[in-house]
């Protein structure tokens, strides 16, 4: 999707308008969107356009007011302003999405979903599930896309994933596959919210994240790592979800008006946000990142790594069938 997440990915700031707030009826008509991705990053000009596109439809009586860099919070605390009616909507991955329904943990779930192909299997048979279950929770999504390929940015090159141990990883304290996998390393990570990764990576209180080379960029995290993973471990899930009450509440023709310019925005993104994932990675070994692959003992290690975190999370994240189930659409052993 042009409205790339990210990152991962991820909620909110920087209103579409300079200067002073609207006031009266047209500021009633907005509807605000929170997303962690950075006032000039390519998901933030898709929502513009799709703002822009909403004005010329209705002649200006509604509007999307946009949040961006993560100025309303982490994903969390975006869906939780929802609840209260602070914030209408939010681009968020889908470790904010596994706080609203925790299966959708399975998304990055270790050696689980590690190709687009994958992916979009999973999601042409999951989706429509997902998103009925979404809706019973309060959300309507919008839209699904993906980010980018995840992989590990770190300081020291890793030979196996288990050279974590010997770094200072970040961990995400929503994401339940983050801290699976960890575990199953025996890493000890530091948790921080996304918006604190950047002052942690200049101070050295981490050193190792994993992200989309896209999302590592539109971050800036990118300035103080120098080595990447060949290897990537899947790809970034994201999606944009209304609340079910601000979405009820709109007149028809405006919910119309919405989906199509979320779907005219969406269309062929997936294809672009590969190309400027694959981009991004190449400009950083260009500026000097080293690529480092798996040594064969990594690769073995990786196996073992994901089989332990996807067990680790049955019953407590996602149901065993569940898992199964994905196993079986991606052919995951």
């Amino acid at each position: 999707m042009r409205v790339k997440m990210m990152i991962s990915m991820v909620l909110v700031a920087c209103a579409l308008v300079p200067g002073s707030a609207r006031l009266g009826l047209a500021e009633e008509k907005a509807i605000k969107i929170a997303t962690l991705a950075p006032r000039d990053s390519d998901l933030v000009k898709g929502l513009i356009r799709i703002d822009k596109g909403l004005q010329t439809e209705t002649k200006g009586e509604w509007r999307i007011k946009i949040y961006a860099g993560g100025v309303a919070g982490d994903e969390q605390d975006a869906l939780r302003k929802m609840r209260v009616g602070q914030m209408d909507g939010a681009v968020v991955t889908s470790v904010g999405l596994s706080q609203v329904l925790t299966e959708l943990a399975i998304l990055t779930t270790p050696g689980l979903i590690e190709s687009y192909e994958a992916l979009e299997k999973v999601q042409k048979e999951m989706n429509p599930e997902w998103d009925k279950k979404l809706d019973a929770e309060g959300y309507k999504m919008l839209g699904w896309g993906d980010i980018g390929m995840l992989r590990y940015f770190t300081k020291a090159p890793l030979a196996t994933p288990y050279d974590l141990k010997k770094q200072r990883p970040w961990v995400w304290p929503e994401s339940h596959t983050m801290k699976a996998a960890l575990h199953a390393i025996g890493a000890t990570g530091i948790p921080l919210g996304v918006p604190e990764v950047y002052g942690a990576l200049q101070t050295g209180m981490i050193d190792a994240v994993i992200t989309s080379s896209l999302g590592c960029v539109a971050l800036r995290w990118h300035d103080k790592l120098t080595n990447v993973t060949q290897r990537t471990s899947g790809p970034l899930v994201g999606g944009m979800v209304v609340g079910r009450k601000k979405w009820d509440a709109l007149p028809p023709n405006v919910q119309t008006m919405i989906e199509a310019q979320v779907a005219k925005d969406y269309a062929g993104a997936n294809e672009e946000i590969h190309r400027d994932d694959k981009k991004a990675y190449d400009n950083l070994l260009k500026r000097g990142y080293k690529a480092t692959p798996y040594s064969a003992q990594g690769e073995k290690d990786v196996k073992e790594i994901a089989k332990k975190a996807r067990e680790m999370l049955i019953g407590r994240v996602y149901k065993k069938e569940v898992l199964e189930r994905v196993m079986k659409i991606t052919g995951a052993t």
